[in-house]
């Protein structure tokens, strides 16, 4: 992609905002942050309204939440959900943990911090929230990070805000929701519209997820950090594509909404030169097509015909082969305003004029007859919809909607980021009228003492600790793996105390890792009790090898001593005259060895050293004993 020359526009403009979950409890009530899967203990059903916010205005988004009249079902469990998720009872006060890490990233950025943290509600209608709204804290406003390639890109702002319910299954009339997810702690933070390339909103993504990470208390795994990307390209408009998860595929989404873009705009300039009207597609009255399948065979029909529902059909005026366009890989301009009908009416979708409706059990027969219906001509499409008659009327009235609109441009929107690159329609773009203040909470200080305390502590980026800790001695594999770990931080406080590096890394990398996959309550363990197993190894008291019994042992009894633990795995350990005594008979057995290859028999003779003395010793003790044995014995 070539660089616009002066005076040229960006081929693209983009901005990311990153939504980060913390490791912390719930936002509001510290309620654990833990997903269930299993049936829920309780369920409750609920209806949700739009309101004015505090300029008297209400959101576009909303009402078009609201309009769909949907029925909620929320689910939940003792464990995780309290009254405050379910909306019974108010909310306490900010997570000071979750503050506090996002004063941090504000800090790392070189954000401008607000004196006092004020907690606003959004309105937020569309099931994903009980209140009705979700509570958002700005915490800081600018910065900037830099990219791999140095390219600086600026920071809008950063705020902590309440993750949503979990979307289990939606239908026409219902939306069922479950509340474990609901009230987790979001970091989300937005950049400038900086970003030009597919490739540098990759980058930034990347880098904005190294910064979330650096802080050591951000959740893991798919679901966990998702962005939203706004796009737009010269003569198109804005377009927020939410809920991308797949951070691989951030350029691929952005390539595929430039596309969606550039072949709408196209068809917008060729719709235009043929003479179309937005007054003759608004001007078109749908029909009702029932009785033109009355006696049809097509499976979706007859099931529409048992349910009672009316079939109606629009004319689309010069869209034949228009709707069969492809907008993005496997989507077209008929999937665009099926999108649409979906979203806004509830129904399926649509089937347009372009479509082989054979396949779907239609007859020529059926298809002449509703071309005849419709007053279509060659150079004519259509559009058919099924559903209950109100559904489908407001169904045709969005069809032509959409198809108006064709000739005006790209829609400002909000769009559904879908597998693989693509995108679909979700809703309008939301505007400030969605904000109004939280009622039930107070202001936040934040002293500028606090601020000065945490700017001495703040964590270094990824490659400024793989180089420390190789300066330490680890491998470079191993740094690699560390750099990022949420222990990364308490490795570094451990290196500068002096314990090994290697020996510390893997006990927070490879062993702890290990024994979570059969036993989760080691994460119960604290930092306090981990450096306490390493001092003990320190000073010979316990062998590395005893590391994962031990852990195992007093991960299901947390309060315990540590020397009430290791007792048991001490007991047989070998002292340092009971290893030289073994080390001596050993050497005396293969003296010939010896003999030939003086101090070059240690790697010969370790072997057979580290099998009779496996358990008792760590390797470290065998080999400074084995080393002296053989200097005693060869005279150097």
């Amino acid at each position: 992609m070539h660089e616009p020359l002066k005076g040229e526009p960006y081929p693209v403009t983009c901005g990311l905002e990153v939504h980060q979950q913390l490791e912390t409890g719930k936002l509001f009530s510290r309620m654990p942050t833990t997903l269930r899967e299993d049936p829920p203990e309780f369920t409750f059903t609920r209806k949700l309204h739009a309101v004015a916010s505090e300029m008297g205005k209400v959101d576009a988004a909303a009402m078009e939440a609201a309009r769909k009249k949907q029925t909620f079902t929320y689910q939940g469990h003792h464990e995780n959900v309290s009254l405050i998720e379910t909306d019974e009872e108010p909310p306490a006060p900010m997570d000071g943990d979750a503050l506090d890490i996002a004063l941090e990233v504000s800090l790392k950025i070189g954000a401008a911090i607000v004196d006092h943290a004020m907690v606003m509600r959004k309105s937020v209608v569309d099931g994903s929230n009980t209140s009705g709204f979700q509570r958002t804290t700005q915490v800081s406003f600018g910065g900037r990070i830099t990219l791999a390639d140095g390219t600086p890109i600026r920071l809008q702002g950063l705020a902590v805000e309440e993750d949503s319910a979990r979307p289990i299954q939606r239908s026409e009339k219902e939306a069922v929701y479950r509340l474990d997810r609901l009230g987790f702690p979001l970091i989300e933070l937005a950049t400038m519209p900086d970003i030009h390339t597919p490739e540098h909103a990759k980058m930034a993504a990347l880098k904005i997820g190294e910064l979330m990470r650096i802080t050591g208390h951000v959740k893991r795994g798919l679901g966990t950090i998702r962005q939203d990307i706004n796009i737009s390209i010269p003569g198109g408009a804005r377009v927020e594509l939410k809920g991308v998860q797949e951070l691989e595929l951030i350029d691929e989404y952005v390539r595929r909404e430039m596309q969606r873009q550039g072949v709408l705009l196209a068809l917008k300039e060729e719709l235009t030169r043929e003479g179309l009207t937005k007054e003759k597609i608004e001007g078109e009255n749908g029909i009702d097509a029932t009785g033109i399948f009355a006696k049809s065979t097509a499976k979706m029909i007859q099931s529409a015909l048992t349910k009672g529902h009316s079939i109606l059909a629009v004319r689309l005026p010069q869209f034949h082969g228009k709707m069969g366009r492809e907008v993005q890989p496997g989507r077209r301009v008929g999937t665009e305003i099926s999108g649409y009908v979906k979203v806004k009416t509830g129904l399926m979708g649509l089937l347009h004029g372009d479509e082989a409706l054979e396949k779907y059990g239609f007859t020529s027969d059926e298809i002449k007859a509703l071309h005849v219906a419709v007053h279509a001509q060659p150079v004519d499409s259509f559009a058919l919809v099924m559903g209950e008659k109100l559904r489908a009327e407001h169904a045709i009235r969005v069809i032509k909607e959409r198809a108006a609109f064709l000739l005006e441009g790209i829609p400002e929107e909000t769009r559904n980021a879908v597998e693989g690159g693509n995108s679909e329609y979700s809703r309008p773009l939301p505007g400030a009228a969605r904000m109004y203040p939280e009622t039930d909470l107070k202001g936040i200080p934040i002293p500028e003492e606090k601020i000065e305390r945490m700017k001495k502590i703040l964590p270094r980026w990824a490659e400024e600790r793989k180089k420390y800790y190789m300066g330490k001695g680890l491998s470079e594999k191993l740094a690699e793996e560390m750099k990022l770990d949420n222990r990364a931080r308490f490795y570094g406080r451990l290196l500068e105390k002096g314990y090994d590096a290697t020996t510390t890394a893997s006990l927070l990398l490879a062993t702890l890792n290990t024994l979570r996959k059969e036993n989760p309550n080691v994460d119960r363990l604290t930092e306090g009790q981990l450096e306490q197993l390493l001092a003990a190894e320190k000073k010979k008291e316990i062998l590395r090898e005893h590391f994962p019994a031990i852990l195992k042992e007093w991960a299901g009894q947390p309060e315990k001593e540590l020397n009430e633990i290791t007792c048991q795995h001490t007991q047989g350990n070998a002292g340092e005259e009971e290893i030289a005594s073994i080390i001596g008979q050993i050497v005396e057995k293969n003296q010939h060895l010896v003999l030939a290859k003086g101090m070059g028999a240690q790697s010969s003779l370790m072997g057979i050293a580290m099998q009779a003395l496996r358990g008792k010793a760590q390797g470290y003790f065998i080999a400074q004993a084995l080393e002296k044995e053989l200097k005693k014995r060869t005279g150097k």
